[in-house]
């Protein structure tokens, strides 16, 4: 791997693992959410789910890197968890994918590293 391609990916992953950490607060929120005004709240947080799983694509994409393919099926995974009222699992899952993306990028980070780029 050269070193733009460390870069690009490095950084993707960063931006894809600060998305599910966020996304991960937020599922322990819904539960603090109102019985009434939680169906809107889920409908939203599927939005921010699939909105994520649009930048795991892009970012396969632009880096021609298919390492992130299961994160993007554990976050299809917690989607469906979200819809059958498993906020506690569909947390599990979006840990695994945080931990599936560091995994899928600890090559590039390794390369930057070695660089002395961080």
């Amino acid at each position: 791997m050269d070193l733009k391609e460390a870069i690009l990916r490095f950084h993707q992953g960063e931006m894809i693992k600060n998305m599910l950490i966020n996304a991960g607060n937020l599922a322990g929120e819904l539960e603090q959410i109102r019985v009434e005004d939680r169906a809107a709240a889920v409908k939203l947080y599927k939005g921010v789910l699939e909105q994520i799983r649009g930048e795991i694509k892009m970012a396969s994409a632009v880096t021609g890197f298919s390492g992130l393919a299961g994160v993007d099926g554990k976050v299809k995974e917690a989607i469906w968890e979200v819809h059958i009222n498993r906020p506690e699992e569909a947390n599990r899952l979006l840990g695994e994918a945080i931990a599936g993306t560091v995994s899928a990028t600890q090559s590039a980070a390794e390369h930057l590293q070695r660089e002395g780029l961080i």
